[in-house]
């Protein structure tokens, strides 16, 4: 039986005698810290902010109340759900000094690689890949305004390129400034909140289960892999958002969940940006760039084919986990992290998400697809805790029914 400390992560790890680099985004986290955005764009001398939002966000009255008292001329630009290379390329970028994210994870996405081809010019596609920027960005200020994504702690945006999901990791890409204010989360519909909601349990699940650091080569980005910075941010995002997302899902103005929903989304972003994800996110990037679903339903239907992938190598881990979120009191480990496995898709199922990629159409004949654009993510892949491998077949076949 596995042995942890339940008032600190479940996986401890070993602090190596292996170099960290620890990076965070300056953060305002609160109620109304999104009233303080004119100041924030004064220490940063913008006058003419690109602001990039969603028609969703400006139809709530979200996007007149962060920005209605910004008191210079603002050009608004709505994002689409699913960014692509080719929307970042469409961006009014004009004159703007600065750029303002007030949305989700697309659009503070979409605002991170517009401040980068304000900057650098070129097309969004040209800085696919790591450490590709040749310098700062234009100062960027991210509103987050549903609690996922975590995008406005991380170094990374992410949109689709040529039919995948791709991402622009750099550490240039990291917001000068976030402003994470709950209260733009109260009386979120149910749908929004359990697609992003499980998007930020599985990026602390999963970074909380990375390949330790001390494994990992040195990259010019943080995703550096599990580490004990990382893992006491991960296991702190993982206790509040399994304690919070139903509540928030099935009550929207349930203001203490939305406020730990809040905080965790956004310590669970911070988290993978020092330690990086898996083969969860891989695979759910790959099922995102070949059906037209949100990313939190590629998340939910990729989750238990990755975590049965990745058990031959943290069975133990799982069991930790499983024990200190108390689902769990097996004896061994091999039933706890069973029970963690059984946690998951129990989650996934209350919240209302699709259980099967089969929901989506995909079949047999998709699988090799599948393997193929998950295997090109080197990114993530880096800091799975298994060397992921064409064998990702074999959690495949039966939920795609090729058995």
């Amino acid at each position: 039986m596995t042995s942890y400390d339940p008032a600190d992560s479940p996986i401890g790890g070993a602090v190596g005698a292996d170099p960290l680099t620890f990076a965070a985004v300056r953060t305002r986290f609160g109620d109304g810290v999104a009233d303080e955005l004119a100041a924030e764009l004064d220490r940063f001398g913008v006058e003419r902010p690109l602001v990039v939002t969603d028609e969703g966000v400006a139809d709530a009255g979200v996007l007149d109340r962060v920005v209605g008292g910004l008191n210079r001329p603002a050009t608004r630009h709505f994002a689409t759900t699913e960014p692509s290379t080719a929307d970042v390329d469409d961006l009014p970028l004009g004159d703007a000094d600065g750029v303002v994210a007030v949305g989700g994870g697309s659009v503070i996405d979409t605002a991170k690689l517009g401040s980068a081809v304000a900057a650098h010019g070129g097309s969004a596609g040209d800085y696919i890949g790591v450490d590709t920027l040749p310098g700062p960005t234009l100062p960027l200020v991210a509103v987050p305004t549903t609690s996922g994504t975590g995008s406005q702690a991380t170094q990374t945006a992410v949109v689709s390129h040529d039919g995948v999901k791709r991402g622009v990791s750099d550490e240039r890409l990291r917001p000068d400034c976030a402003l994470v204010d709950p209260t733009l989360t109260f009386g979120l519909p149910a749908s929004v909140t359990r697609h992003s909601g499980f998007d930020a349990f599985v990026h602390a699940l999963e970074s909380l289960t990375a390949r330790d650091y001390r494994w990992v080569d040195e990259r010019p980005i943080t995703y550096q892999g599990a580490n004990p910075v990382s893992r006491a941010l991960s296991a702190r995002a993982l206790r509040l958002v399994h304690g919070s997302l139903e509540r928030a899902v099935v009550n929207g103005d349930d203001r203490e969940a939305r406020r730990r929903l809040s905080l965790g989304s956004h310590l669970a972003g911070a988290a993978f940006s020092l330690s990086g994800l898996g083969a969860v996110h891989a695979l759910a990037s790959s099922v995102g760039g070949m059906v037209d679903r949100p990313h939190g339903a590629c998340l939910a239907v990729s989750l238990e084919p990755g975590l049965r992938y990745n058990l031959p190598a943290r069975g133990e881990e799982y069991a930790a986990v499983a024990r200190w979120l108390g689902i769990s009191t097996a004896e061994h480990d091999a039933a706890a992290a069973a029970d963690l496995i059984d946690e998951c898709v129990r989650l996934r199922d209350s919240v209302g998400l699709p259980a099967s990629m089969e929901a989506f159409g995909l079949g047999p004949d998709d699988i090799d697809a599948l393997v193929e654009n998950t295997l090109v993510q080197e990114r993530r892949l880096v800091t799975n805790p298994r060397d992921v491998r064409a064998d990702l077949r074999e959690v495949l076949a039966e939920p795609l029914g090729d058995e």
